[in-house]
């Protein structure tokens, strides 16, 4: 019995590994002009004027400042939960990254909507799904 759990957890660990690989690169999101840049597998993305340590990414473009992501919460399968706090540093926001193909991620804001862009000069509410395309 012990050897099969050993030999669960192992595999599972596995699938962790190979699914927040799927999380990594450069995105762009035409609706939102905006870019993403992430690595889910480990915090090494430096941010320009974000002092400390590396990042696991972050989001910039037409948004209410660049958000970074600190912490992924969550990995299943095709899905990430992530939280994300603006560079100001005030507001943050649980995302959800979900690949629905190769080349295709959805993000979807999870609870309590911060995240914002802007409309002829003015922030509005971001669409509670926004989808990227891999460079």
């Amino acid at each position: 019995m012990k050897r099969f759990l050993l030999a669960l957890s192992v595999a599972l660990t596995a699938v962790s590994g190979w699914a927040q690989q799927q999380f990594t690169g450069m995105w762009q999101c035409e609706a939102l002009k905006a870019s993403m840049v992430i690595n889910l597998v480990e915090k090494k993305i430096p941010l320009k004027d974000f002092e400390g340590e590396d990042t696991y990414g972050y989001v910039k473009g037409d948004l209410n400042g660049t958000w970074v992501i600190l912490k992924v919460k969550e990995v299943k399968d095709n899905k990430v939960v992530v939280r994300m706090v603006s560079d100001i540093g005030y507001d943050a926001q649980d995302v959800e990254f979900r690949l629905t193909d190769e080349n295709t991620m959805e993000m979807r804001l999870v609870g309590d909507q911060v995240m914002k862009t802007t409309d002829k000069g003015k922030y509005v509410k971001m669409p509670k799904v926004s989808v990227f395309k891999k460079e």
